[in-house]
């Protein structure tokens, strides 16, 4: 192995000693004598280690550096990282630090796994965490100073909602809503950074705050999230795009769920057993890392131990096998196959590892998620996943599931970024099929399926003021047609759906807009409706084609559709699948009583 050899710090100039067991390395950044940074690299002892500082930070732009004087040589390093440093050398006196790009040689893969593997400690073992946010820029000095304030001001909501709206028109909340866009809040390191951490300073240019004055002012806006939607709404004479703010989200989406809001809170998922490592990968999903592997590993730091044993850092296996480790270890530790609906297929994406259709690619960040974690489904009830895996590496996955029916046809699909005229328009080129259909069926039946066809928009997902009668119908046809009206008058609705634009509910919808982002949008987006060829409602992904297969995998929250290809009789994974009235267990209740069969599945 490359171990005992000495790695270089991207420079030929400097040479690491190799380090062993708990042993690690600091970096003693020297006072400010002169403008360039001067530093030492020495070993400590994980166990016994002085005080120092972990440096918490974004890599950002690999060839964008600037040298610092190490141990006599000249060493480029991230112009980021240089900035962390300025930021906390100390005039008089020598600072310890770690920062993992000094202190890792990143060009000896054993090390780096040794190292990354002792990851969690040294952020724990540290004195404190310094956040690097990166340099003074878009007004984040105003920003600082406006968190601090709001902080001040969080136990009094009327303050608060006082200081909000004092905001209109001025630069300050504006750069905060840069400040909370910057790369550092996307990187998944970040999760584990803060989370292992016993104290944190957060620096940005020259200012320097304690962690807790940023977390409360998040918790703050969450809290006064109405305020915000009513003084910024998006595209309102006082919204304005951040630069490099995505132009679709409004401020408050912002400043809720970016920044420090944007830190899922894993203490939780410690508790779940062997089923934490699902909900941490799902969880952290949309957080970004430069190596694939590390969607697992930079995740570790947040497990039960028994996970960590079995998942010790490897930088020398494929993505492959270690994504396809993930799901074996799911199968045998928790009887349960919901991960491969992680397996998001729609918009179709290609990756580079080549993975079976049944094992998600973590490190591709989809806009849409499985179904069964957000909803209280339990398709196969409390069955246990029946599969096996059909060779040694693992490349072909048999299940034992319901089959349920055959995709008689399908409706347009829903992309991922889509607006409310694209849920409008699918809504009427589903309905519009739907009813084509039933004019060959009889005319009773017409009713019951228009309203089972609403209840699958919102994957039977309805409020409670509606949920105990058939009224669901009409509040989805008024919200449609009126929203048709106004937005797409050119279209001539078909007499029967026009007469529920003028509709008068028992209980008043005040957003209509929001109402249907909530209960439908959120729902269609990145799905397409469906009918099986037995007459079955559903609503899956995008990626489903006619003649695809519908079934109940056992220990599976949700029926799956599987596509046969190729001449062995094996199956594609396509995705999850809501289907009406199949989503509490009823596939396998009629397995008992001999109305369907169990049948096995090769999956590739």
């Amino acid at each position: 192995s490359g171990a005992s050899s000495p790695g270089i710090l991207r420079d030929p100039g400097y040479q690491y000693r190799e380090v062993k067991g708990l042993e690690f390395r600091l970096v003693r950044v020297l006072p400010e004598r002169r403008t360039r940074i001067k530093c030492e690299i020495m070993h400590a002892l994980l166990d016994n280690p002085p005080e120092y500082i972990a440096i918490s930070y974004a890599w950002g732009d690999a060839g964008n550096t600037r040298k610092i004087e190490l141990e006599g040589s000249l060493v480029p390093i991230s112009v980021s990282l240089y900035g962390a440093l300025e930021a906390i050398r100390l005039k008089d006196e020598p600072i310890l630090v770690w920062a993992d790009a000094l202190c890792i040689d990143q060009s000896n893969k054993d090390e780096r796994s040794q190292q990354v593997e002792l990851m969690t400690k040294i952020y724990s073992t540290a004195e404190s965490v310094a956040i690097w946010l990166g340099p003074e820029e878009d007004d984040s000095n105003l920003a600082v100073e406006l968190l601090h304030e709001l902080a001040d001001q969080a136990p009094y909501p009327e303050k608060v909602s006082r200081l909000l709206s004092s905001q209109v028109g001025k630069r300050d909340l504006a750069g905060i809503v840069c400040l909370f866009e910057r790369d550092y809040w996307k990187r998944l390191w970040v999760v584990q950074e803060i989370l292992n951490a016993r104290s944190i300073t957060v620096y940005c240019g020259s200012t320097k705050l304690p962690w807790t004055i940023y977390q409360i002012a998040s918790q703050t806006f969450s809290r006064h999230k109405s305020d915000l939607d009513l003084y910024f709404f998006h595209g309102g004479t006082n919204w304005r795009p951040a630069r490099g703010t995505p132009t679709h989200l409004s401020y408050s989406q912002v400043l809720v769920h970016h920044g420090p809001g944007s830190l899922p809170d894993l203490h939780s998922c410690i508790e779940l057993g062997h089923f934490s490592l699902l909900e941490v990968l799902r969880t952290c999903r949309r957080k970004f890392v430069s190596d694939p592997r590390d969607k697992l590993f930079a995740i570790l730091g947040a497990l039960p131990e028994a996970i960590r044993l079995d998942f010790r850092p490897d930088y020398s296996v494929s993505v492959k096998e270690l994504y396809t480790k993930i799901v074996d270890y799911l199968l045998k530790t928790t009887g349960r196959i919901d991960v491969i609906c992680d397996a998001i297929h729609f918009p179709v994406h290609t990756g580079s590892a080549s993975l079976p259709s049944y094992v998600p690619d973590w490190s591709h960040i989809p806009q849409t998620g499985a179904m069964g974690r957000k909803y209280d489904f339990a398709a196969s009830g409390m069955d246990a996943a029946k599969c096996r895996f059909l060779d040694e590496r693992l490349n072909k996955l048999e299940i034992s599931a319901v089959y349920l029916g055959t995709v008689g046809w399908k409706g347009m699909a829903v992309g991922t970024l889509c607006n409310i005229s694209d849920y409008l328009m699918s809504f009427l080129q589903w309905r519009a099929v739907l009813l084509g259909n039933l004019e060959n069926e009889p005319e009773e039946s017409s009713p019951m399926v228009q309203e089972f066809f609403c209840r699958t928009l919102s994957l039977g997902q309805i409020p409670p003021p509606w949920d105990n009668n058939n009224q669901w119908k009409d509040v989805c046809y008024h919200v449609f047609a009126s929203l048709l009206r106004e937005r797409l008058p050119q279209l001539s609705l078909d007499r029967n759906l026009a007469s529920y634009a003028a509709l008068k509910l028992d209980i008043e919808i005040d957003n209509r807009r929001q109402f249907l982002q909530e209960n439908f949008g959120d729902h269609m987006m990145g799905r397409s409706f469906c009918r099986t060829v037995d007459g079955r409602l559903g609503m899956g992904s995008g990626f489903m084609l006619p003649g695809d297969v519908v079934v109940v995998p056992l220990g599976c929250s949700t029926p799956v559709l599987l596509r046969q290809e190729g001449t062995r009789g094996e199956y594609r994974f396509v995705g999850d699948v809501y289907i009406h009235g199949y989503m509490q267990g009823r596939a396998v209740d009629e397995v008992r009583i001999g109305k369907r069969k169990l049948v096995r599945f090769v999956l590739y």
